[in-house]
């Protein structure tokens, strides 16, 4: 039996999936269990979701792990920047060269669009860290 087990992030998208082979769902749900570290998780068979395990201190998120989250968002925007910046170059390419520039504008508009998302969250963060800093 095909089975899954997802390891969730605070808002509920994947941070890691591995597949496993089971003899059945209870063997599933023993393997899902233990990995239960700071993040939940979920164990599904197929489409069906066997059970989703929650670590035991989830009501305060510690400060250092909101600072780990913030360096990776922080990443994602400085990375962000460098793929819009490419995007520009490449529509400069194309118009010099004269070529059709639609599906060049529609990459750059979903790069805009996934910096806003970007910003959002490390704003969000920012906004977290300086409330738990005091």
């Amino acid at each position: 039996m095909r089975c899954y087990i997802f390891t969730l992030d605070d808002c509920g998208r994947t941070l890691k999936a591995q597949e496993i082979d089971c003899n059945n769902a209870e063997e599933a749900l023993q393997l899902g269990s233990p990995a239960v570290a700071n993040d939940p998780v979920e164990v599904w068979c197929g489409p069906r979701r066997l059970a989703r395990f929650e670590p035991e201190r989830r009501q305060e998120r510690p400060l250092s792990r909101l600072r780990e989250r913030l360096i990776v968002a922080e990443r994602r925007l400085h990375e962000g920047e460098q793929h819009i910046s490419e995007q520009e170059r490449v529509i400069a390419q194309l118009k010099r060269e004269g070529r059709d520039l639609a599906l060049a504008f529609s990459i750059l508009d979903t790069l805009i669009e996934t910096q806003k998302a970007h910003l959002q969250e490390r704003d969000l963060l920012v906004a977290e860290v300086a409330k738990r800093s005091g």
